[in-house]
């Protein structure tokens, strides 16, 4: 990625990403979702919570990649607006 969209991204992710997801259902999945990790982890073995954990670290890795390509795919969306159309 070019320096210029990872600074793009970076600073959309630290300072208004989250004014976005304030729009949304994020938070009321979030609250559900962190509930009933709580529950299965009191439920795993000590091995299991390692797998989970590295689940887990995946997950939230595969999740920063999807919020990536999002950018990438409104950013040339943005762009494509600006070029000169021609009928």
């Amino acid at each position: 990625m070019p320096d210029l969209m990872q600074t793009l991204f970076d600073y959309i992710i630290d300072y208004t990403h989250e004014t976005y997801c304030l729009q949304t259902k994020r938070t009321a999945y979030s609250v559900r979702r962190d509930s009933a990790r709580s529950k299965l982890e009191e439920q795993l073995t000590e091995e299991q919570k390692e797998l989970f954990e590295e689940f887990w670290e995946y997950n939230g890795k595969a999740e920063m990649e999807e919020l990536y390509a999002m950018f990438l795919a409104a950013f040339d969306q943005s762009a494509s607006l600006l070029r000169r159309h021609t009928a």
